[in-house]
C-alpha cells in the first residue's frame, strides 16, 4: 500500500452555506424525533389508562397479561393472582346456596369453574402446597359444592388432575381440595356476572426435591374431626393418603433432623417425600415403623456394592421381621442379586441365601438354586 495519497477534492463555493443548511437539517431531524417520543408516550398512557378503566377493580400485576392469553371469556374479570400464589382470598359476604364445579378444556390448559349462584363471587380463601401439588378452597357460608360427575372421571383423562374430593371438615365452611399432578402451574382468576372462581392449570417444571413430612397417623373422616380439634390454632394441611384416608400436615422440612426434632417434640411421624409422590398410609404406629425399616432396607439395597452386606443386615433383621417385611426384604434381595450375577469378583453365600427362604418358607428362586450345592 502506498503512504503517499494525491486525491483531487471540489471545494464548493458556497461552502459556508451549504455547512449551514446541514446545520439547521440536523436541528429539525432532532426535533421531529423528540416531538415523536412525546407523542408515543402519550399514545402508550392513554392505552395504560383505557386498560385500566376497562378491567375496573382488576389487580394490575406483571402476571396479569399472561392471566387473560387464550382463556373464555365468562363474566367479568375481578382479580388475578400470581402463579402458584401460595394464599388467593376474596369474594362478597353474601355467599349462600350451593356453588357447582366444572372443567374445562383448550390445548395444553385445563381449568376448573367453581361458579356460584350470586352475581359476585362468594367469600374464598384458596391456598396452593406442594409435595405433593394441591389447591385447597375454602368456602366460608357456601352451603355446599356439587361435584359434576365429569370431575370425578377427569383424573382419568386429564394431564394435570389427580383427583377432586370435599373434605369432611365440619363447620358452616365447604371445604374441597384438588389433588394435582407435578407438572402443574395453578393461577387464580375471580369473575364476576356470574361470579366464579377459575383454577387455570398450565405446564410446568417437574421438581423432584425430597421434603420431610411432619404428620398425623391417617384416619377415617371422625378421627379427622378428632385431630382437627386437637390441632386448632396450628397451621396444617389436611391431605389424602394412598388408601384414601385423611391425616394432617403441620409442616415440610428439607432436613431430616429438624423433622425428626420437630416430629419427636409434638408426638408425631415423620414420612419422606420426593418429588409429588402420594403420602403412604399409616393406620397405626406399626405401620409406621415397618414402613421406616423397610425405607432403611431400601436404601441400603441402593447403596451396597456387596451381596455381603445385604445378607449381614437380614441376619441382623430378618428372623424379627414380619411376614410382609419378609417378603418384601426377598424381593429385593432376589433382585439385588440378579444384578449382582455378572459379578465374578465376589463370592456369594448362596447356602446363606438359602436359609432365609427357608426361614420365610418360600421355595428358592431358580436363579439361586443353580448356586446352591
Amino acid at each position: 500500500m502506498e503512504d503517499n495519497w494525491n486525491v483531487e477534492v471540489d471545494i464548493p463555493d458556497d461552502l459556508n452555506e451549504v455547512i449551514r443548511r446541514g446545520f439547521s437539517a440536523g436541528q429539525q431531524a432532532v426535533i421531529r424525533r423528540k416531538r415523536a417520543r412525546r407523542t408515543a408516550g402519550r399514545c402508550a398512557c392513554s392505552v395504560v389508562l383505557a386498560a385500566a378503566l376497562f378491567v375496573g377493580g382488576i389487580n394490575i400485576s406483571p402476571a396479569f397479561a399472561a392471566a387473560v392469553q387464550d382463556i373464555p371469556v365468562i363474566g367479568e374479570l375481578v382479580r388475578v393472582f400470581g402463579k402458584n400464589q401460595p394464599l388467593a382470598q376474596g369474594g362478597s359476604q353474601a355467599g349462600e346456596g350451593t356453588a357447582v364445579l366444572t372443567m374445562e378444556r383448550k390445548g395444553t390448559t385445563e381449568q376448573m369453574r367453581l361458579e356460584f349462584p350470586g352475581a359476585d363471587a362468594s367469600l374464598y380463601q384458596a391456598e396452593f402446597a406442594s409435595y405433593p401439588k394441591t389447591v385447597t378452597i375454602t368456602l366460608p357460608g357456601t352451603g355446599g359444592v356439587e361435584i359434576l360427575s365429569e370431575i370425578s372421571r377427569a383424573k382419568d383423562t386429564s394431564q394435570y388432575i389427580k383427583g377432586v374430593c370435599r373434605l369432611p371438615l365440619e363447620g358452616e365452611a365447604a371445604v374441597i381440595q384438588l389433588e394435582l399432578e407435578s407438572d402443574a402451574d395453578v393461577q387464580i382468576q375471580e369473575y364476576r356476572d356470574p361470579g366464579s372462581l377459575v383454577i387455570r392449570l398450565t405446564p410446568a417444571e417437574i421438581r423432584l426435591d425430597t421434603v420431610y413430612s411432619v404428620r398425623t397417623l391417617s384416619c377415617d373422616e371422625t378421627g379427622l374431626t378428632e385431630a382437627v380439634q386437637a390441632y386448632a390454632g396450628q397451621s396444617f394441611r389436611v391431605l389424602r393418603d394412598d388408601n384414601g384416608a385423611f391425616f394432617l400436615e403441620l409442616g415440610q422440612y428439607a432436613d431430616r433432623a429438624e423433622a425428626e426434632r420437630v416430629a419427636a417434640e409434638a408426638g408425631l411421624l415423620v414420612e419422606q417425600r420426593t418429588g409429588n409422590n402420594v403420602p403412604v398410609s399409616y393406620r397405626s404406629m406399626e405401620d409406621y415403623e415397618s414402613s421406616r425399616f423397610l425405607n432403611e432396607y431400601y436404601e441400603l439395597l441402593l447403596r451396597a456394592d456387596r451381596a455381603e452386606t445385604v445378607l449381614d443386615f437380614m441376619e441382623d433383621h430378618f428372623s424379627q421381621a414380619s411376614s410382609r417385611e419378609q417378603d418384601e426384604m426377598l424381593r429385593g434381595l432376589s433382585g439385588f442379586l440378579q444384578d449382582q450375577e455378572d459379578d465374578e469378583t465376589e463370592a456369594v453365600d448362596w447356602e446363606k441365601v438359602a436359609s432365609f427362604y427357608r426361614l420365610a418358607g418360600q421355595p428358592l428362586p431358580d436363579f439361586a438354586q443353580q448356586n446352591v450345592r
